[in-house]
């Protein structure tokens, strides 16, 4: 049989960040920070290093913050997203990657200052420390859901996220701004001249990109995204492919699916029956379907019958009763697969969210560099790409099948069929943060 993936799912963003005012092309460093502070004045403080230079600030990652944290700030951060995006509508397929997302923010905010830093903390939920704290915790778990996966016989699961700095070679970069990315990021800046060549800035960003994902997605930046007056780009790329812990069997002949605008169509399923976690509340249920090791897992949250949009107006508080479960047992499963790819432009969600500064003459972003209004955020681009079939790897596979010998055969399975509209949510189970979050409105 050829090797072939359960779930191959990427997510990108770039907050492209323009220099504002008459004084678009001046090369002055900033300085340090004030007693207050307050970013001032001229000093060494900054670096700039010359062109197609890669700097890396040799610091170790920071602590992790707590678990639970975690997962209910990234959690609660996704929904809204979610349901401010206008690419995914009430009745569409579509989803994101809250931890990219939340990322790449809290990346820019690690630079912010006043309004601009307030406004983005309260939707990334806390400060600085606890964003990146917070990253900390959900790497660290993903880590060791990596370890778990590893001990079987396959090939184990693969998840890689890198977060890069990308600013123009005459933009001074504060060294502490730059410490700050690689405790809290194991972010490395890389040098590029936007003014000079822009084109040439955006098929290196681009090649970064595609090495990171596979190849998946060869060119996020499109082509007049960046200018001669694009100074930084923040990138987040996340992969991930897993296998599911018992495959599913092949998707049979056609059956209904009532869709999220009450339609009929004809999709195909497919079946497991395993151990599973579930939970249930009023208008909803949901099952969590393990990937190999346990670290790693999809949770279905599916609707009552004509509740998809009760249900998705309290998404955020059901999905931490989901991801956490209240029992566990046998579950003959059955869903559709499904394929989706959404890309965002996620500015308008964010300022229907508060984050309105950070796009104005007004945003302060000078611990990044420069003085307060110089630089502002003029793009955010969000790609999210989840393929989800009855396949794992070849050895993955063998390993489920090996596990699922010795469950309970006693036991009749709880019968859970998803034939409608219904939410999905990949996370791993030490924090229960979203890696990806979305809604299946109509899988054909």
């Amino acid at each position: 049989m050829n090797r072939r993936q359960a779930l191959q799912s990427l997510a990108l963003v770039s907050l492209g960040t323009a220099l504002a005012g008459c004084n678009s092309s001046s090369t002055a460093g900033p300085g340090p920070s004030s007693q207050t502070g307050e970013p001032s004045g001229d000093s060494p403080a900054t670096v700039t290093p010359k062109a197609g230079g890669v700097l890396a600030v040799q610091a170790a990652r920071m602590t992790p913050g707590p678990n639970a944290r975690a997962g209910t700030d990234l959690t609660s951060f996704g929904v809204k997203v979610l349901l401010k995006d206008a690419q995914i509508g009430p009745t569409a397929n579509g989803s994101i990657s809250p931890y990219s997302i939340y990322t790449a923010l809290a990346m820019t905010d690690a630079g912010a200052v006043g309004k601009t830093e307030t406004q983005l903390a309260d939707i990334l939920g806390g400060d600085q420390q606890q964003q990146a704290g917070n990253i900390t915790a959900v790497d660290a778990a993903v880590a060791k859901a990596i370890t778990a996966s590893k001990q079987g016989r396959g090939k184990p699961t693969v998840v890689q996220a890198a977060n890069s700095l990308w600013p123009d070679r005459q933009l001074p970069v504060r060294h502490d701004y730059l410490e700050q990315l690689a405790t809290g990021y194991d972010a490395q800046m890389h040098v590029v001249d936007f003014q000079g060549d822009p084109d040439g800035a955006t098929k290196q960003i681009n090649k970064w990109v595609s090495d990171r994902t596979n190849n998946l997605i060869p060119n996020l930046l499109g082509p007049g995204s960046v200018t001669r007056q694009t100074r930084l780009e923040l990138v987040n790329a996340l992969y991930l492919k897993a296998a599911w812990a018992k495959d599913f069997k092949t998707p049979g002949d056609p059956a209904p699916f009532t869709t999220a605008a009450g339609d009929q169509v004809l999709v195909p399923y497919m079946e497991v029956e395993s151990s599973m976690t579930t939970a249930d509340g009023p208008n909803w249920k949901s099952v969590t379907i393990p990937y190999v090791g346990g670290g790693l897992a999809m949770t279905l949250v599916l609707p009552a019958k004509g509740a998809f949009g009760a249900v998705r107006s309290s998404l955020s508080s059901i999905l931490l009763r989901a991801t956490r479960g209240s029992g566990s047992g046998s579950v003959s499963l059955s869903m559709p697969p499904f394929s989706i790819d959404t890309r965002s432009k996620l500015a308008p969600a964010l300022q229907a969210l508060g984050v309105t500064q950070l796009f104005s003459p007004a945003c302060d972003l000078s611990r990044i560099a420069g003085k307060p209004g110089e630089l502002l955020v003029d793009s955010v681009t969000h790609q999210s790409v989840v393929k989800v079939d009855q396949h794992g790897t070849e050895a993955a596979a063998a390993t489920a099948v090996g596990v699922q010998a010795g469950a309970v055969p006693q036991q009749m399975p709880q019968r859970i069929v998803v034939d409608r509209a219904f939410f999905f949510v990949i996370h791993d189970t030490t924090t229960g943060a979203p890696l990806f979050l979305g809604q299946i409105a109509d899988p054909s």
